[in-house]
């Protein structure tokens, strides 16, 4: 598609050719949601293009926001895409939440809401957290807030009363939007907005646009920032993440955001490829 690539030096005549993007960058961090597949469906060339990068070498984590599923989930959800990586080349906003709960709380005998799924109910009841509901969550030490298909207004009201008896709020992320073959979904960031009007209270946000777990990506790698490049379809979460860690961007045009948003938002990332197989085009 025209239009689709910024201006490169290897565009400009007398000037020698621009290599790949697989040859300028030592690790890639890639999103899944709107990058890999659509829901259920595969995007296509994304597979084949992961399954390239293992082949040639080349150190990669997959970052999402999506808490919904644990990484075992996720590494069972590839595999049926014909993608096979293990758990730990999975990183996730919830393990973005638990990471920041250790490093920043005590939560030993504290108790948490948790308006999610399978994912994050997991990360934090690993972390020692004791999750509760009804009556007693009302009084929670914790709410922390992620994508849940289940959400309703009974949820909505024990995190809005927990909240202003003194929980303190997190999210897994505030994306807006859940990209999917029929359309966009509300994501868990209309689930936190809505806790947030209820609440009165702004969360700390573990997940993207956060730089740090941009930082767990390249930690979980060994890689260092100005060798790597992130890959996402979201310029307000995956690409302002990327940006905000010190780390290359490549917005690809397959999820939620499009041209004319960049012009819109202002919000630059290094490169805009259609889809995910441009990763190896000359």
């Amino acid at each position: 598609m025209p239009g689709t690539r910024w201006p490169s030096p290897g565009l400009i005549k007398g000037m020698p050719p621009v290599p790949p993007l697989f040859d300028r960058y030592e690790a890639f961090i890639i999103d899944l949601d709107g990058v890999l597949y659509l829901l259920n469906d595969p995007v296509p060339g994304s597979s084949e293009t992961v399954n390239q990068l293992s082949r040639l070498g080349k150190p990669f984590v997959f970052l999402t926001n999506n808490s919904s599923a644990t990484p075992e989930q996720f590494v069972k959800k590839l595999g049926g895409f014909g993608v096979d990586v293990l758990p730990r080349q999975i990183v996730t906003s919830s393990q973005a939440v638990g990471r920041y709960l250790e490093l920043n709380h005590d939560t030993s005998g504290r108790s948490a809401f948790v308006i999610g799924e399978d994912g994050l109910v997991a990360e934090l009841s690993s972390r020692g957290l004791r999750l509760c509901e009804g009556e007693e969550a009302r009084d929670a030490d914790y709410v922390i807030v992620g994508w849940d298909r289940r959400f309703d207004y009974g949820k909505l009201k024990t995190a809005v009363i927990a909240i202003r008896r003194g929980a303190f709020y997190l999210a897994t992320n505030t994306d807006a939007t859940y990209p999917t073959p029929g359309g966009l979904w509300p994501g868990a960031g209309s689930i936190a907005a809505a806790v947030t009007t209820g609440s009165g209270r702004s969360p700390l946000v573990a997940g993207k646009p956060n730089p740090f777990i941009v930082e767990l990506a390249l930690d979980r790698m060994g890689a260092r920032a100005g060798g790597a490049l992130l890959i996402g379809d979201r310029l307000d979460s995956d690409i302002e993440a990327g940006l905000a860690a010190g780390v290359d961007t490549l917005l690809v045009l397959t999820g939620v955001s499009d041209l004319p948003e960049v012009e819109l938002t202002g919000i630059r990332p290094t490169h805009v490829r259609d889809d995910l197989a441009a990763l190896l085009e000359d």
